[in-house]
């Protein structure tokens, strides 16, 4: 119950943050009388919305598709071979450095090979989500399954366990908040991702709402299809610190008492 009241507080208080900067944000475009090309006011993005709300829903939905498929197809990947990196310091040396190499170049100059090897389709997307998100979710199940208790290593080679044990009982259960902390990195990442493969050539999704209304000068437009990226990922991070609370309290509460320490 004290959990609870507490996350009520904290969602209070960031709910008073956002009505308060919403507020500030219309009665200084007011005064100040901002061009709404320039700086649109809350209530001109809030028209457009109602305005457009009828097409928007394909549009979120192409996004969010896209970003949740790679998500998922990212995260398994990446701790598939993070398992197998654990397993092999040799391929863990190789394979590193690609990876962090992988992870500075710039996935919009990649995309438009991506788009000619998959087209402007939904594959495109998720795609570029995976490989955008792929990285934090390897870094993270490593440092999960290799910061395992001497102790807990040494009793298991003790009971002559097989690797796969060890994993299974030991290694994977360590990972667990590892593992969420990595998809809470890459779910914003996901969002980029799909919205990068929309801005190169697509005919939905909110990357295409945001060029079209770029090229027509309706600056609130633009502000709407962030806004709904931004609650869309909100969305995912919500919904997978909701399924972390309830692991965490039904299978794994001791982890979660090791990590308020």
């Amino acid at each position: 119950m004290s959990d609870l009241l507490e996350a009520l507080r904290r969602s209070g208080t960031s709910i008073l943050a956002v009505v308060g900067l919403i507020v500030f944000w219309q009665a200084a475009v007011v005064v100040l009388q901002v061009p709404t090309w320039l700086l649109p006011s809350p209530s001109a993005i809030w028209l457009a919305f109602v305005k457009n709300s009828y097409l928007l829903g394909k549009h979120v939905m192409a996004t969010g598709v896209g970003a949740t498929g790679g998500l998922v197809i990212g995260a398994a990947s990446g701790v598939a071979l993070a398992i197998l990196m654990v397993h092999s310091r040799i391929l863990e040396r190789v394979l590193m450095p690609l990876l962090v190499i992988d992870q500075s170049i710039p996935k919009l100059a990649l995309a438009p090979i991506f788009v000619i090897w998959f087209g402007t389709g939904m594959m495109t997307r998720i795609f570029i989500a995976m490989v955008i998100s792929f990285f934090p979710m390897v870094v993270n199940a490593i440092r999960g399954m290799t910061t395992v208790d001497p102790r807990v290593n040494d009793l298991m080679t003790t009971i002559f366990a097989s690797r796969w044990q060890i994993l299974t009982k030991v290694r994977l259960p360590n990972a667990v908040p590892y593992l969420f902390s990595g998809l809470k990195i890459a779910v914003p990442l996901s969002i980029i991702g799909a919205v990068v493969a929309e801005f190169m050539q697509s005919d939905s999704g909110l990357g295409y709402v945001v060029l079209v209304a770029v090229g027509n000068v309706n600056t609130p437009m633009v502000f709407v299809a962030v806004v709904l990226m931004a609650l869309l990922s909100l969305s995912l991070f919500a919904t997978i610190s909701i399924f972390e609370w309830l692991l965490m309290r039904a299978r794994f509460s001791y982890l979660a008492a090791d990590n308020n320490r």
